[in-house]
Parts: structure tokens; C-alpha cells; sequence
């Protein structure tokens, strides 16, 4: 049985209907759109809700079979009448009074679906109905086709009211995906979904349920996700065949041209074919043209077109149809930028012979848009003996993949192949960036710089060269030579130079290592002006040195307390990942978002941008995977859904694998986390030292500072305030400091210390940290008697804690409810916070004065406080925490 679907995204229409058939003017409404939009489900959910206040609703299902028949539509409604004789004076008002009479006297509603396969006789019924008031009307009809007089005459006469049904829009089939699935939806999915099915219902569910049924749509963890390519279902093959129609056998040529060739100039199908088949399809909306510049461009009008035409095209008649397009193309010359690499791509697929050079420059101008094709060129190049040049460019295209450690293996066994001082020193950086960002290895990264120079540089260096010997040898202090890398990253022809690039981000993550934040925002900044600046095609390794810089500036906009900086870059670079299929470049911004929506104390949505970053990359591609399962261990906990934890800590330990990770002090606070789900506190706080001491021996600053501001959040009695003082002295940024002005406050035992520092995080828009520091602070307002202050940060924390999605953590776990307001009492302390008198709130309420009054000293009492003045600093952004 086919599961029913939800109704999304149609309240709009909906509305729209439901006053339609409210107006007394009106008998109805025609919802027109093309074909698989949701008409009839719209249709349907109309009748329902008629149906649910007393209508009595009857459905017309018009259909091609029954259009030559007259009332053949009507014949279920009409199967029990005997009415008299067909004379066409009588016969409408004698079958109109019988569907009323079999109303018994409820009102009639009559829906109609695909009124335009309606016969003459059914039309004029329904049109008399609606002209009579006999019945409301709701009906279906199909945009690009004739519908009968009568019903036209229905919006031309305003007798009912057109309502144009359009496609779903992106965030309503993304919406409805996640309902049917009922779960997290991977975003790399529902962008898929979308390109392939444009906002169509009807394609949407068949994509949906023919992924179900084949496996190709399943849950990873947590999050649904749909692996391999897209094997059309029989029923939705049926679906596009009927769309498609009978073709003719030069019809369907010029759509197997389109399938594996679109975009296609009009020669190319006017040349193989003829320009009769291409008419032919475009007068039936198979195909559609657009003009580009002096040239006219054609694609299928369907993106599912094309690959129900691709899966059953046989092997054979597929290199066919490339042959066709490599020699059309061939003989009408190469003349536009992208001609040439369609050529060779062409000629592989028919299996002609290919010039293994060009198979090479073929496979670097793919990588940006399909890392398998790029792949297959790049094999295809080395096969041929394109030698070590095509062994660099397959090993960079690996890394696109995220096989990082195939690509070293790759590059190691180029190492001895080529002498030439140059190639040798790109192919240099090429290795130490994939060792230091695809695998997370920055000591072997940094011998292969000392098998290039075994001497440091000296100050005739290349910039490249000195930057990434600061940055991989201590002291580890590279910021004067890797923002004169930065400085000097374009070439004489004003392009960027792709091998200092890639040093530049090597550099620039060291930096970060440190605390060095500021210096690495700055160098981000002008790498992209420079890689604005540099001409398309832009080869892999600066495509992959640029979100390596790009990724790093979000890290950075994180740990100095940025966060809706870090958020935008993120959301915009996964965006862009997304569209352009970049699995590696997906994790690495939805893994920011993640952690940037953990610091604000989102921690739900810190879980599902987590758990998006984590779905569908290699365990070996992303060493930043350390930090995400890290991450989701925390935010697990802390919501409470700890049924994944035990898969993210093996996960986590999948990653570690055997060998070094650049992150892998991250990793120290999975321990702290599962130590407080089982409520093992001062197992947690040793496990945070455990994590400082781990992230101090491997210099990554920012574990350090975190593990132990974890510490003074878990409320440790150990002393870590001097030591995280004197970690946090090499940090750029406002959150380091805050992380000592929280750490000093609870060491002193300072509440009014601990009540400014969440103040600070407040001001970060870290949430949860200043509702732990609030929390702290009521606690010892209270151990001292100081009920009121106890309140009044108790209020604020609250405050901020709601704000965190459910988040609970051993500080916020200490907090009583005796100082919650009813919403009565918030209502008017915050109105009094604005500065309205007494009387004003009185007559804003219509209550008396003296009540007003009496309420205010009941929420100061509550709140320790003595009067309207102090209001303000407890009424945390006009709300404060309420009791239910």
C-alpha cells in the first residue's frame, strides 16, 4: 500500500481556495498548473476540509479513455439514476436535481480532476451546476492544453476564481522530504532531490520512494542520505514515458544527444539528425532553447528526461551517440572555452583515441565540477603515458576525493622521478599540504620540506619555502614570513601562483595552531581578493588551497568569539559546496556551523549540522573529523540523546586510526562528556587536564584553552585559572579572555566576578557559558545568604538557558525554581524594566494601579532587587525565564 504523503506547502493555495468557495460571488475555483505540481492533492485537501464541515462531496475523474463518451466522466455519479430521457432541455437540470436530492440536504461539492480530458456532456453539466448554484466546484485542469468551453467559461465569466498551482519551492520540497523520512536529511540530499526533480510533487515521491525501495535512499547514523547514482524506478520510468510520449525513431536521437551531450548548440542535432526531429520535440516541450550570447543553447526540459534516456541506452549505442557529438564538434571546430575539454571527454567515452596530453589538461578542468570524471581522465592520461605530469594531477585529484593518503602514495613514488628544481619544489608543497590538511600529519609533512631543503631557508628564499619552514619547525612564530607570503601571492601575469597559495594555507593553519587568529582572517582576506582577481579555469590546487584558507578563517572567526561572522562564511561556503558536489568542502563548513552553533548553546541544531558534516566522508579524508565527533559526543550528552553516543565514540576512535593527527587533543574531550552522562564528575574534571596536557605537548592552543574553561564550567576545585591565564596570553580574540575572566571569578569564589563573566559570554552570544557563569554565581549568592542576588542570577540564568534548546550541563543542573516568575509578574517587570509608570501598565492591562503595584514587590522580593531601577539588569532582553 503507498504511504500518504503530508500536505506541505500549500497553505498559501489553500487559503486562497478556501475563501474562494467563502465568497458568495463565487461557485468555485479551477486550480491550473502543469502535470505531477500537486493540483490534485490540493484538490483533495480542499474536499476533505469541505467534507469535515458537512459538505457532501463527489469526485469526477475525467480520463482520455472516457473524453469520446458523453457523461462518460460522470458515469460513477450517475450509475444508480433512471431519470428520464436524454433531450437536452431536460437532461442537465433533471442530473443536476438528482445529485442534489442525493445530497440529502447537505451542500454539494463536486470535485473534477483533469477537466481537460472532460467530455462535451460532462462540461456542460458541471458548468451548470456551478452556473445554478447547484454545487461549488473544485477542479483540476492542465496548463498547456485546451480545456472544454464551458469550463473556460467558469474564470472568464468570474463565475469561479483561476488559482495557478506552481512547483514546490526549494524549502518546501526540502521540508516535505524531511517529513515523509521523518529524520535528518543529509543537505548534499535534498539538494539532489531538488535538481532532479525542479519542485514536482509527483517526481519528488517517486524519487523519494524508488530510493527507498532500492537502497540507494538509507540512513547513515543518524541522517538519511542517498549513495551512488540515481537508477530510475519502473514506475517513475513510466511516468517520464508517458511525458515523453510515442517518439519517432529521429526524435529519439536528437534526445540521446541531449541526454549525454546538454548544453548543445542547435547545429549539433540539426547536423547528426536534421532540423525536423529537433522541431519536433520542441513543438511537444521535450526540449527547450535558450539564447547565450550569439548562440542558441538546448537542454531537455526535464532534468529526469535525461537519465531515463542515459539508463536505457545500451553500452554500445551510447558510444555511439559520443562518437556523434566528438565529430560534430570536431568538424564545426573547436571555438568556444569549454569546446576543446568537451572534445576529449566525448572521445574517451566513445573509446577514440585521445591525446594523453590532453586527456591531462581534460581532467584539471574538470575537477571543480565532477571529481569522477576527473578521475577517469586522469587515468585515462597516465594509461596513455602522460607520464609524471598526469601522475600529479591524478594524485590531486584524489585529494579532491578525499583519498588523501592514495595521493601520498602517489607522490611519494613521483619524488625521485624528476630533477627539475621547480617541479621538485611544487611538488614539494603539493605533498606538505595534503600531510598537514588531508591527513593531519604535520611531522611528516615537515620531513618532506627537509628532503626538498635540508638547510632552513635563508633570506633569498622563496617566500613559499621560508613561510612553511616558520610554520612547520619551531619556534613555530611564521606571522612576518606568511604575511609576506600573502603579500606576494600573485605572479608576473597578475594571476595567483597556486604553489604559494597552498603554502599560504599550510602557514596560515599553523598560525592558528598558536592563537595567531588575527593574522590568519587577514591572509584569508587577501588570498581571495587575489583569487578573485585570477581568471577562471582555476586549477585544483588553488581551488583546494582557497577553501583550505576559507575553512580556516571560519575556525578562526569561531575561536576569537566571531560567531555571526563565522556563521555566514560558513552558511555561505556550504551553500556553495552543496551546489557544486563537494563532499570535502560540505563537512568542512557544515563541521563549522556545527561548532559555531555549539558555542552559542544551540545545541540541537550544533547536533544536526554536526551529524550533516560527518555523513559521507571517508573516516581518512577530513583529520577536522576528530574535532566534529568530539563535538557531537558533547552536544549528544548535553541534549540528552545519548542513543548515539556509543556509535560517535567509535566512530571517533575510526578516525584517530593508528598514526598522529593534527587534532587529535580534541579527541581528550570525548572522555569528559561520557564521564558526565554517567555522572562522574570529578572523573570528568581529570579527564580535562588529561585533554590540556595532551593539546599542550602537540602546541594546539585552542584544545588547550577549551579543556580547561570545560573544567571551570564542570565546576572543578582543581587550579586551572593561573594555568589557562598564561595559555590564553598567546590568543587573539575576545573568547580567550573570557574563558580567564570565568575561570578567575569561580577560582575566587567572586559571584559578582562570576555574574560580569557571563555577562562577557552574553556578549559573544556564547549563551550556554553565561548561563553556567550565572548559574555558578546564584550559587554562591545563595551559600552566602544573599537570597536576592542568588535570584537575580538564577533569573538570568534561566534566561540565557532557554535559549539553549534543551541544553543541561552539571551547572545549570544546580539551579531551583524559587525564583521563577508567573508570566504575570515578567509581564509587568518588563514593562516596568521600559520605563512605564505604574499607572501606564495599569491602563495597558486594564488593571488597577494598586495591583500593578503589589506585583512589582512580589518580583522584587523574588529577585532580590529594590526597586524599578534595578529591573534592568535581571530582565534579560525583555524576557526572563517564566514559569510554566
Amino acid at each position: 500500500m503507498a504511504r500518504q504523503w503530508p500536505f506541505v506547502g500549500r497553505e498559501r493555495e489553500l487559503a486562497a481556495v478556501r475563501k474562494a468557495l467563502g465568497d458568495g460571488q463565487l461557485t468555485g475555483v479551477v486550480l491550473v498548473g502543469p502535470p505531477g505540481v500537486g493540483k490534485t492533492r490540493l484538490a483533495r485537501a480542499v474536499a476533505e476540509h469541505a467534507e469535515s464541515g458537512g459538505a457532501a462531496v463527489r469526485w469526477v475523474m475525467a480520463t482520455r479513455s472516457a473524453s469520446g463518451i458523453p457523461l462518460g466522466a460522470m458515469g460513477q455519479l450517475l450509475a444508480a439514476w433512471d431519470g428520464p430521457g436524454s433531450h437536452a432541455v431536460h437532461l442537465l437540470p433533471n442530473i443536476a436535481r438528482h445529485l442534489v436530492d442525493g445530497a440529502a440536504g447537505r451542500r454539494l461539492v463536486l470535485a473534477v480532476d483533469d477537466a481537460h480530458l472532460l467530455d462535451a456532456t460532462s462540461a456542460a453539466l458541471i458548468h451548470h451546476l456551478a452556473v445554478t448554484g447547484a454545487a461549488s466546484v473544485v477542479i483540476t485542469a492542465r496548463t498547456g492544453v485546451t480545456v472544454p468551453d464551458p469550463i473556460f467559461a467558469l474564470w472568464k465569466e468570474g463565475l469561479a476564481e483561476r488559482i495557478d498551482i506552481h512547483g514546490l519551492a526549494r524549502a518546501q520540497s526540502d521540508e516535505l522530504v524531511r517529513q515523509v523520512l521523518d529524520g535528518q536529511v543529509d543537505g548534499a540530499t535534498l539538494h539532489h532531490l531538488w535538481e532532479l526533480s525542479l519542485g514536482n510533487m509527483l517526481f519528488l515521491r517517486e524519487l523519494v520512494e524508488g530510493g527507498l525501495a532500492s537502497g540507494a535512499l538509507g540512513r547513515d547514523a543518524d541522517v538519511w542520505r542517498w549513495k551512488g547514482p540515481l537508477v530510475p524506478s519502473p514506475r517513475l520510468t513510466e511516468l517520464i514515458d508517458a511525458r515523453m510520449g510515442s517518439l519517432e525513431a529521429d526524435e529519439q536521437a536528437v534526445l540521446e544527444l541531449l541526454a549525454f551531450g546538454e548544453p548543445l548548440g542547435a547545429d549539433t542535432p540539426e547536423r547528426v539528425v536534421g532540423p525536423d526531429a529537433l522541431s519536433a520535440v520542441e513543438r511537444k516541450g521535450l526540449v527547450v532553447s535558450e539564447r547565450q550570447d550569439r548562440r542558441v543553447e538546448l537542454r531537455l526540459a526535464h532534468p529526469l528526461y535525461g537519465e531515463v534516456l542515459r539508463q536505457r541506452t545500451s553500452p554500445r549505442r551510447e558510444k555511439t551517440v559520443y562518437r556523434q557529438l566528438a565529430e560534430s564538434l570536431e568538424a564545426a571546430g573547436v571555438r568556444r572555452s569549454g569546446d576543446r575539454l568537451r572534445a576529449v571527454t566525448w572521445r574517451l567515452a566513445a573509446g577514440l583515441p585521445t591525446d594523453a596530453e590532453m586527456l591531462r589538461v581534460a581532467a584539471e578542468s574538470t575537477m571543480k565540477v565532477d571529481y569522477g570524471a576527473a578521475e577517469r581522465l586522469a587515468r585515462a592520461a597516465v594509461e596513455q603515458g602522460g607520464g609524471y605530469a598526469a601522475s600529479v594531477v591524478l594524485g590531486q585529484v584524489l585529494i579532491g576525493l578525499g583519498r588523501s593518503a592514495e595521493a601520498e602514495d602517489l607522490f611519494a613514488g613521483l619524488w625521485f622521478r624528476d630533477e627539475d628544481p621547480q617541479r621538485r619544489t611544487e611538488l614539494a608543497v603539493t605533498r606538505v599540504t595534503n600531510l598537514y590538511w588531508g591527513l593531519g600529519l604535520p611531522a611528516r609533512a615537515a620531513t618532506v620540506l627537509r628532503d626538498l631543503s635540508p638547510e632552513p631557508p635563508d633570506d633569498q628564499a622563496a617566500p613559499e619555502l621560508a613561510a612553511l619552514d616558520a610554520a612547520l619547525f619551531p619556534p613555530y612564530d611564521g606571522a612576518k614570513q606568511t604575511l609576506q607570503l600573502a603579500a606576494d601571492l600573485r605572479g608576473v601575469d597578475g594571476a595567483v601562483d597556486a604553489t604559494r597559495l597552498q603554502a599560504l594555507a599550510v602557514a596560515s593553519a599553523a598560525l592558528r595552531r598558536t592563537g595567531r587568529h588575527d593574522v590568519t582572517v587577514r591572509v584569508a582576506v587577501q588570498a581571495r581578493e587575489a583569487v578573485a582577481a585570477t581568471p577562471p579555469p582555476l586549477g585544483l590546487t588553488t581551488e583546494w588551497a582557497h577553501l583550505q584558507l576559507d575553512t580556516g578563517c571560519c575556525e578562526s572567526h569561531v575561536f576569537t568569539g566571531r560567531l555571526d561572522e563565522a556563521e555566514r562564511l560558513a552558511r555561505e561556503g556550504y551553500q556553495r559546496a552543496v551546489a557544486d558536489g563537494h563532499a570535502t568542502a560540505k563537512a568542512l563548513h557544515a563541521g563549522w556551523l556545527g561548532v559555531t552553533a555549539g558555542l552559542r548553546g544551540t545545541m540541537r541544531t550544533s547536533l544536526r549540522w554536526l551529524r550533516d558534516a560527518t555523513t559521507g566522508v571517508r573516516p581518512d579524508g577530513l583529520p577536522l573529523l576528530v574535532v566534529l565527533w568530539s563535538e557531537i559526543i558533547q552536544s549528544a550528552v548535553v541534549t540528552g540523546d545519548l542513543d548515539g553516543v556509543p556509535h560517535a565514540s567509535r566512530q571517533l576512535q575510526r578516525v584517530l586510526g593508528e598514526g598522529g593527527n593534527a587534532y587529535a587533543p580534541w579527541a581528550g574531550l570525548a572522555p569528559v562528556w561520557t564521564a558526565v552522562a554517567g555522572g562522574r564528575l570529578r572523573e570528568a574534571e581529570r579527564a580535562c587536564l588529561a585533554a590540556a596536557d595532551h593539546a599542550e605537548r602537540d602546541g594546539l592552543l585552542q584544545a588547550h584553552l577549551v579543556a580547561l574553561h570545560t573544567a571551570v564550567r564542570l565546576g572543578t576545585t582543581l587550579p586551572v585559572a593561573d594555568r589557562l591565564e598564561s595559555a590564553a596570553t598567546g590568543a587573539d580574540g575576545p573568547l580567550a579572555a573570557a574563558f580567564v575572566d570565568h575561570a578567575r571569578a569561580h577560582a575566587a569564589a567572586d559571584a559578582a566576578a562570576l555574574d560580569r563573566a557571563a555577562d562577557g559570554f552574553a556578549a559573544l552570544g556564547a549563551r550556554l557559558f553565561a548561563a553556567e557563569a550565572a548559574a555558578q554565581a546564584s550559587a554562591l549568592h545563595r551559600a552566602r545568604g544573599v537570597r536576592g542576588g542568588g535570584n537575580a542570577s538564577a533569573l538570568r540564568a534561566r534566561a540565557w538557558a532557554q535559549e539553549c534548546e534543551g541544553a543541561r550541563t552539571p551547572a545549570l543542573g544546580d539551579l531551583d525554581s524559587s525564583s521563577e516568575l508567573t508570566r504575570r509578574e515578567h509581564e509587568i517587570a518588563s514593562l516596568a524594566a521600559s520605563g512605564m509608570t505604574s499607572r501606564a501598565i495599569a491602563e495597558h492591562l486594564v488593571v488597577s494601579v494598586r495591583t500593578v503595584d503589589n506585583v512589582l514587590h512580589v518580583v522584587y522580593s523574588k529577585l532580590g532587587i529594590s526597586g524599578r531601577r534595578d529591573l534592568g539588569s535581571v530582565v534579560i532582553g525583555g524576557s526572563t525565564y517564566l514559569s510554566e
